[in-house]
């Protein structure tokens, strides 16, 4: 009793004799609802599992999501990558414009999902560059930008990309 009338005096509560201890009373009896009720874990434990649920949950959701786009894209830019390249090694004269095998990239990116036209394609070929001599292997790279989900105006985007490299038979265009 004595620490209340001392917490009383502290707060500089005009207190004086009968008022002193009903102020003392009143606060000892507040502090000790406070504390049983603190004290008092019954149905807590639900509602902590649901809010520390919920807090975990929006992070791994998010992860999850993110993590099947960036699965998506690197099954398409693949299979773009090498349906295209197996295409243009039988060409006899290998180009992406308008070729079957800018048919068979744009088909391997949309079966997925992803914009055609958001592809940036490159073919090369090693030793010769103009791809014009048989034997050389054949290069064929698709990239592809994967936006994160709702991040506003694209501002996050993970570049996905794949080569393919196939030789060019070296006795294609002669005659049996």
């Amino acid at each position: 009793m004595h620490r209340w009338n001392e917490l009383a005096q502290s707060l500089r509560l005009p207190v004086t004799g009968r008022m002193r201890v009903q102020a003392a009373e009143w606060l000892d009896l507040r502090v000790t609802k406070w504390l049983r009720f603190v004290q008092q874990d019954r149905g807590s434990a639900s509602l902590e599992f649901l809010g520390v649920g919920i807090l975990l949950l929006v992070p791994i959701a998010y992860g999850m999501l993110t993590l099947v786009q960036l699965e998506q894209a690197m099954f398409a830019v693949e299979l773009a990558a090498r349906n295209g390249a197996r295409t243009l090694v039988v060409d006899a004269q290998p180009a992406l414009d308008g070729s079957f095998a800018a048919e068979q990239i744009a088909w391997a990116l949309q079966d997925h999902g992803i914009d055609p036209n958001a592809a940036h394609i490159t073919m090369t070929c090693a030793p010769n560059p103009d791809c014009s001599v048989l034997g050389d292997t054949l290069t064929l790279n698709v990239r592809v930008d994967v936006e994160l989900p709702f991040t506003p105006g694209a501002a996050l985007a993970v570049p996905v990309e794949a080569n393919a490299t196939f030789p060019r038979e070296r006795f294609e265009g002669l005659p049996e």
